[in-house]
Parts: structure tokens; C-alpha cells; sequence
């Protein structure tokens, strides 16, 4: 008799959650794959996966003839799984693996919370997080940052059942975890390493950085991390001291490289751009677990709090600034606010946090819509694709987004800095910029890319150029 009652409720316990799942899904894949690629780092991991994909290059995929060194292939891989049965990497399929991916960072917000605090606290926070605008937009975009937050949440996972819940195995997950972070995006991968080590000093101090079995750590991050690191160095090694070392390690985490007053301001609209329209509630929330900070039941507060601030300030820091690199501040977001207001709110904490969530998804939507259609009325080259469709010739591009073209003409595209590259190159030649790349081009068809007009401009050869001027020429005295 007291097996049904029980599993009964154990039932209704977890309906809500799976409310918000289902939810996150039909926000996230509402008109999923209908925003056009209209940058090159929107494009980049799709071409990866289609080299993938069609000449095998699982190691080291391609871009424009060369091996992709800046990045780890890990979120190519993704797309070229999540591509492989239909047999080709479409605009939907280039963005599944972050539309999975965000569903997986829901989850682990709801499993987290509730860890740290209590089963209310882990819905609200999963309707928060599910509803921010970093995850709605990233969670539709092919860009990797969604499977680097998933994998950044997961090893925060596996931190907090280590650490707060002594299952002293669950950190070497934590290590295998931070070092596919790492498969990623590199460095930024290392996110969850620094989480828990600045916790574990402000909470233990030296005493808690020895509980993080950091011998163990540092040989399962070596074997991970690697072989990707010597793979990428021995296929170009020039490339990858200047494209990886130089530009990524030591420009793009440098903070004293690009010291400037907007840099204060600028993080700042970021995260609560990244967090909207929670980001109103945040201020609060801050101050609120800091003051709780010395409670001795505030562990949850406090590892959220640390979360949130080392991530910021590490984002922050770095000389490249982009708004979808603030996207791991959404779940410690969601975790801050969502204890906090729970403290505000009435007796009927269910019903107004789901009324609060399907609000925020109205906006995500009507914005995230509107966005949509102006970006792709912005982008629009059918003209250049039917001028090159049947034509083997070479074709280059010069102050042009190549991979976006590469994907959408479904031909390799070369990057060329000036036009120089060109010569001693037979024609015909095909060139998209905005203007000729010299006098012996002429223009052919017209397109726009993220809002700026490119021309396709050839160079044919002289018999075909002499047969073109002297049509023109009879047709003029026809005339």
C-alpha cells in the first residue's frame, strides 16, 4: 500500500521540473535553424563539420584550405554527429548541438539547486535560467559558447557533489569534465578549475585547495588537454604560435592590453544584457547572499556568489570582448536570484514563478523573432550564388566573411588579405569585395551580408575578355 503513495509522490515532485524542461525545449526550439549565419564565427564551426563530414578531417577539420588550429574540434564534432543523417551540415542541423546543450545546462541548474538548497529553489532557478536572453539566443546560434557552458556546468556539478556533498570520487569527473570544457574552447575550459579553487580558499583556505586532489587533477587535465595542443602545433607550427599562442593565449587573455574607460562600462551592459530580463533582480540578490555570506547554512549563497564574481571578473578582464562570452554567468545568475526570491514571494511561489517565466519567454520570443527577420532581410546573395553555380574556377575573398559564403555556396573560399595574392594566378579569377580588386575585374553580381554589400567581381581570360569586349561592341553599333 505505501509503494503507490510514494512513488506518487515522488511524481509530483518532479512534474514540475519536467514542466520546465518541456518548456525550455519549446522556447529554444521555437523556429529553430530560421536565423541565417551571417558571420564568420557563426559559420566557422558548420564548415569545420562539413569538412568533416565530407573529406574526413575528424582531427583536424578545415576552413578555406588550412586546418582550423585556433579552436579544438570538439563542438565540430557535435555538429557533424548531429548532421550525419541527413548527410550534410544544414543551417538547423549546424545548431542542434547548442539547442541540446542548453537543455543539458537547464537540467544541471535544476540538479544543482537543489543540492544546495531546496526543490522550490531549483524550479525557480531553472525557469530563470531557462528565460535569460544569453541562453534563448545561444541556444539557437551554432557558436560554440552553449557547449562550453554545458560543459562548465557540468563540472560545477560534479564540484558541488564532491565538495558539498562528500563524494570524494565525483572529482576526478570534475577533472575529465573541465578538460572537455577545455576540448572546447581552449583555455576558457578552465573556468570551473578556478571556480573551485577560489571557493575552496575563501571557504577552507590552503586547507581547502588540498582537498581538491590537485596531483590526480593535473595528470588527468594533462592527458586530456595535450594531444590537442601538440596535434595543432606539429600540423602548422607558425600558425599556431601566432593564431593560438600569441593571439588567443597571450592578446586575448592579456587585461593590459587594451586598458580604455568603456572597459569598466562595457562588461557591466554585457552581463545584464546576457542575464535579461532577469538582470533587474541581480543587484539585489548580490547583496542579499553577501550579507549571508558567514552563515553557517549558506553554503549554496556562497559558492553562487563566488561563481558568479570570478566569472565575471575573468570575462572581464580579457582584451577580447564579446557578449556571448558572459553566457556561464547565467546559471550562477539564476542561482543567486532565484533563493532570493523566494524569500520575497507568497504562498504560492509555483504559480507566480511559472507566470514570471512565460512572461519573460513572450519577450524572448516577440525580440528574438524581430532580430531574426531584420538579420536575415540583411543577408541576402542569391544573385552571387547563381552567377557561380557550375563554375569550377577558384573563388576568393577580400575584406569579405568568406566561411559565410564558403557555407551558403557550398564551396571552399579563401581568405586573401590584398590583392596581390592573386598574382601570377590563371583566370578566370573570382573575387567577392566590396570593391575591384583591380581594373582587370569586372563586376558580375551584387549581395549583402550583415547589413554590408559585396560584389562578385571575375577576371576572365584574355580570349574570353577579348570575345566580351567585341560582343559589346557589335551590340553597340547594332544599337
Amino acid at each position: 500500500m505505501s509503494a503507490g503513495p510514494s512513488r506518487r509522490s515522488r511524481f509530483l515532485a518532479w512534474t514540475p521540473f519536467a514542466i520546465v524542461i518541456a518548456g525550455s525545449a519549446a522556447l529554444f526550439g521555437f523556429d529553430l535553424g530560421r536565423r541565417v549565419l551571417a558571420t564568420n564565427d557563426e559559420a566557422r564551426f558548420p564548415v569545420m563539420a562539413r569538412d568533416i563530414l565530407a573529406n574526413g578531417h575528424w582531427l583536424l577539420p578545415e576552413t578555406s584550405g588550412g586546418p582550423m588550429l585556433n579552436k579544438p574540434p570538439l563542438h565540430a564534432w557535435l555538429i557533424a554527429l548531429a548532421a550525419w543523417p541527413i548527410g550534410g551540415v544544414s543551417q538547423r542541423a549546424a545548431v542542434v548541438p547548442s539547442f541540446l546543450g542548453a537543455l543539458v545546462v537547464v537540467m544541471l541548474t535544476c540538479w544543482i539547486a537543489r543540492r544546495l538548497f531546496e526543490p522550490g529553489v531549483a524550479l525557480v532557478a531553472g525557469v530563470i535560467v531557462g528565460t535569460t536572453a544569453g541562453m534563448y539566443a545561444l541556444a539557437r546560434s551554432p557558436v560554440p559558447d552553449m557547449t562550453l557552458a554545458c560543459g562548465i556546468v557540468a563540472a560545477m556539478a560534479a564540484f558541488v557533489a564532491a565538495e558539498l556533498h562528500g563524494q570524494r570520487g565525483a572529482w576526478l569527473g570534475f577533472y575529465v569534465l573541465v578538460g572537455l570544457a577545455c576540448w572546447v574552447k581552449g583555455p576558457a575550459g578552465l573556468l570551473p578549475l578556478l571556480v573551485a579553487l577560489v571557493y575552496e580558499l575563501t571557504a577552507f583556505g590552503w586547507r581547502g585547495a588540498r582537498r581538491m586532489r590537485a596531483g590526480v587533477g593535473a595528470a588527468i587535465l594533462v592527458i586530456l588537454i595535450a594531444p590537442w595542443w601538440a596535434l595543432a602545433a606539429n600540423a602548422g607550427r607558425a600558425q599556431f604560435v601566432d593564431d593560438v599562442v600569441r593571439a588567443d593565449m597571450m592578446h586575448g587573455y592579456n587585461p593590459l592590453r587594451a586598458l580604455a574607460w568603456h572597459r569598466i562600462v562595457e562588461p557591466l551592459g554585457a552581463a545584464a544584457t546576457i542575464l535579461f530580463p532577469w538582470s533587474v533582480l541581480l543587484p539585489f540578490a548580490v547583496w542579499w547572499a553577501a550579507r549571508r555570506w558567514k552563515t553557517a547554512a549558506a553554503a549554496g549563497e556562497r559558492l553562487a556568489l563566488v561563481w558568479a564574481l570570478v566569472v565575471f571578473v575573468v570575462v572581464a578582464a580579457s582584451s577580447r570582448q564579446r557578449w556571448r562570452y558572459y553566457l556561464p554567468l547565467c546559471v550562477p545568475g539564476a542561482l543567486l536570484i532565484a533563493p532570493w526570491l523566494l524569500t520575497r514571494l507568497g504562498r504560492r511561489k509555483t504559480a507566480a514563478t511559472m507566470v514570471a517565466g512565460a512572461v519573460a519567454a513572450g519577450i524572448l520570443v516577440v525580440g528574438g523573432s524581430y532580430i531574426a527577420d531584420r538579420d536575415n532581410r540583411s543577408t541576402q546573395f542569391p544573385t552571387i550564388a547563381r552567377a557561380l553555380e557550375g563554375t569550377p574556377a577558384p573563388v576568393f575573398a577580400l575584406d569579405a566573411p568568406e566561411l559565410v559564403f564558403s557555407f551558403y555556396l557550398e564551396r571552399p573560399i579563401r581568405a586573401i588579405s590584398a590583392p596581390a595574392e592573386l598574382r601570377g594566378l590563371d583566370p578566370p579569377l573570382y573575387v567577392i569585395a566590396r570593391s575591384a580588386p583591380a581594373d582587370s575585374f569586372d563586376p558580375l553580381a551584387e549581395g549583402r551580408v550583415n547589413r554590408r554589400s559585396f560584389v562578385l567581381w571575375v577576371k576572365r581570360s584574355i580570349r574570353a575578355a577579348s570575345s566580351g569586349s567585341r560582343a559589346a561592341g557589335a551590340s553597340g553599333r547594332a544599337r
